[in-house]
């Protein structure tokens, strides 16, 4: 499953799709004239995951398809693990 992740460029917002590899697979822009991906329409899926990524106000969010969430680069924790914090706090090796 791809994943999305957006950043601020130069000349407006850029989104990286990756898919379980260390590099990005495409790089769309998006700009006033709308997003750059094939489907050259102002309403693309990019457009919908760079609404999510405005409305939000932590950093490094990864999105994915239908811009939900799916986690975060820089506390390494995804959605689905806040549910169960009760097991991951209970959990612990050390201290």
């Amino acid at each position: 499953m791809p994943q999305y992740m957006i950043r601020k460029g130069i000349y407006g917002h850029e989104i990286a799709k990756f898919d379980d590899s260390n590099a990005s697979l495409d790089v769309y822009t998006i700009n006033s004239r709308g997003c750059s991906c094939p489907a050259r329409s102002r309403s693309c899926k990019h457009t919908r995951i760079l609404t999510a990524w405005k409305k939000s106000n932590v950093e490094g969010i990864v999105f994915d398809d239908d811009a939900q969430e799916i986690g975060n680069i820089f506390n390494f924790s995804t959605i689905a693990n806040k549910s169960s914090s009760k097991n991951r706090n209970s959990s612990k090796m050390y201290g």
